[in-house]
């Protein structure tokens, strides 16, 4: 059985730089970038477990917009 070796941070750092410049420079998604590059970088599949919900799986960076807009809407609720 083979080892994975993990990717050290300046691999990953680079990746996800590439992948910024690949998305047109475009700013907001660099977790989602730095997660993108440590799986593939790790040699992790993006393809949806089976059994999980198909369709369009949210980035960490749409996840974390979309808490933080209803986060944003509780509080105006409250007040």
């Amino acid at each position: 059985m083979s080892e994975r070796t993990s990717p050290t941070k300046d691999q990953v750092e680079r990746r996800a730089y590439e992948l910024y410049l690949e998305r047109g420079r475009a700013d907001g998604q660099d977790l989602a970038d730095w997660f993108a590059a440590e799986r593939e970088l790790c040699g992790f599949s993006q393809r949806p477990i089976s059994g999980a919900p198909r369709g369009r799986a949210a980035s960490a960076g749409q996840r974390v917009t979309a808490s933080a807009g209803r986060v944003a809407r509780e509080k105006a609720l409250v007040q």
